[in-house]
């Protein structure tokens, strides 16, 4: 009889044992998996560029290219020297279109294989990206420097070697006029 007895106690015992085991783990597994849902759902997945609604976009329009002003600087970004200004013919010309596309033309004919062209993501009245279509992989990053109704002026920086060693960047500054 106290055979029988300790089986039953150790029998008794078992299922409560396999009852507290399971479900504890269980709590735990579903309280990993809710954090592993929760941190997914919050990451974003695609990187989407959508243009800004266009209601202030002061840059649309046909703007010729009045000069080029190119400014040296050091690797701590501090100008070498004041920079040498290049007088641009009357027929170069960015046109930027209110559809967020935009082209550089060259060109003193309708030839446009002497410019550039792309899209462009408008930063409010500071700046703006310039996404050439034979480049996407490769924006450039443009500030406004100034613009009116019929003056705009905007600069971009590119990483240099000067002498093929020394590390610093190029300023193109372009003055442009309606």
């Amino acid at each position: 009889m106290g055979a029988t007895k300790s089986k039953a106690t150790f029998s008794k015992r078992i299922p409560s044992l396999l009852m507290y085991y399971p479900s504890r783990y269980r709590m735990k597994r579903i309280f990993i998996l809710g954090l592993l849902a929760i941190s997914l759902a919050a990451c974003k997945k695609t990187q989407t560029i959508t243009p800004p609604v266009q209601a202030g976009n002061k840059i649309a329009g046909k703007w010729t290219i009045i000069s080029l002003t190119v400014i040296p600087r050091d690797s701590t970004n501090q100008p070498i020297n004041s920079g040498t200004v290049y007088p641009e013919p009357s027929y170069y010309y960015f046109q930027f279109n209110t559809d967020n596309s935009w082209v550089e033309s060259l060109s003193p004919t309708t030839d446009d294989s002497l410019g550039e062209s792309g899209n462009y993501v408008l930063h409010a009245d500071t700046g703006f990206t310039l996404i050439n279509v034979n480049l996407p992989s490769s924006p450039v990053e443009c500030k406004i420097v100034s613009i009116t109704d019929t003056a705009f002026v905007f600069t971009h920086q590119r990483p240099t070697k000067f002498n093929g060693v020394t590390p610093g960047y190029l300023e193109y500054l372009f003055k442009l006029k309606k």
